[in-house]
């Protein structure tokens, strides 16, 4: 039985702007059918990774191969890779069939015939050509998101990236993009997923490219990340009714809660049972006037994991290097 090949493979990727390197080094191998994310704090190389791959920097080491074949000219990317921005770029006073069309000549699609069933196929494949004749302009901001990626797909690449692709939607329109970004992988597509949203990630990749300060930290499937780092800790999530005051600050102390995104919101990593931190918790919390809103426990995610490399810069031996 012969291997399956990766799809897209990079080998010591490199990235200098004058003395300073943004991508170092960066080796890995992406099969078809998988979502890939892209996650690191600022300055991570995310988008230097990105801007590579679409030949839009300069690479300073290294080598690209999609297929198994290397990429050196423009329209070699063009053809092999779609990408999805992250602002929307559509003409508001054309429709949305208007605007594929448009693209698909820009791209350089031959043959009227082509360019229209290409077009069709990619308005289908995002449940968007009920919408077809709709001017832009008359869209919701997660149809016009399904448009771009349609955009992206018209010449069907064997890699989709998606740069951020649900900045500024809402849910339901985040959700859409999400289950569109696993069908094509499905389908036969290697995608590419730069992301913030780290508990969407978690749920939807296959695989995590963790990177920063150019570096890669680690290429894995999220669950077997995470596992590695935490083992069988707990994450406890408390939300109090104010910010504590000291004494509500003294009884949490035995617990090592460091506060998250709100004063009201603390967390703590633990190896403790669920019910022996709760049960000792709430007897601390007796005699002070914070009233508890909320107490939840569940194996740390992405976003704890997240924290302490922007703290550190490193990933994490362990939880307790993570707390």
């Amino acid at each position: 039985m012969s291997e399956t090949l990766p799809i897209l493979s990079t080998r010591d990727l490199t990235v200098n702007y004058g003395a300073f390197c943004a991508l170092d080094g960066l080796s890995v191998d992406i099969n078809a059918g998988e979502i890939i994310g892209v996650i690191g704090p600022n300055g991570a190389g995310k988008t230097s990774f990105i801007k590579a791959l679409c030949g839009r920097i300069d690479v300073s080491a290294g080598t690209l191969l999609i297929n198994s074949r290397p990429v050196r000219s423009s329209q070699s990317r063009q053809r092999l890779i779609g990408l999805v921005p992250q602002d929307i770029g559509l003409y508001s006073h054309m429709t949305a069939r208007e605007n594929l069309r448009a693209f698909a000549k820009i791209m350089g699609m031959r043959g009227r015939k082509n360019r229209r069933d290409s077009v069709a196929a990619a308005l289908a494949s995002v449940e968007m050509d009920y919408k077809s004749e709709a001017l832009v302009s008359q869209l919701s901001g997660g149809m016009k998101r399904r448009i771009n990626v349609a955009a992206a797909i018209m010449h069907n690449p064997a890699v989709l990236i998606l740069d951020e692709p649900t900045a500024g939607v809402d849910t339901p329109a985040r959700d859409t993009v999400h289950r569109l970004a696993r069908k094509l992988a499905d389908d036969g597509m290697a995608v590419l997923l730069i992301t913030h949203e780290l508990e969407q990630a978690e749920a939807l990749c296959d695989k995590l490219l963790v990177l920063a300060g150019g570096k890669t930290l680690a290429f894995d499937n999220p669950s077997d990340l995470l596992s590695r780092i935490y083992g069988d800790a707990r994450e406890v999530m408390v939300r109090l009714s104010k910010a504590p005051e000291a004494a509500t600050l003294d009884a949490m102390k035995p617990f090592d809660f460091a506060q998250a995104e709100l004063p009201t919101i603390w967390t703590a990593v633990t190896e403790q049972s669920e019910e022996k931190i709760v049960s000792a918790f709430m007897s601390g919390l007796r005699g002070t006037d914070t009233t508890l809103r909320e107490i939840s426990v569940r194996r740390p995610g992405l976003n704890h994991l997240m924290h302490a490399i922007e703290k550190n810069g490193t990933l994490p031996l362990s939880f307790k290097n993570a707390a």
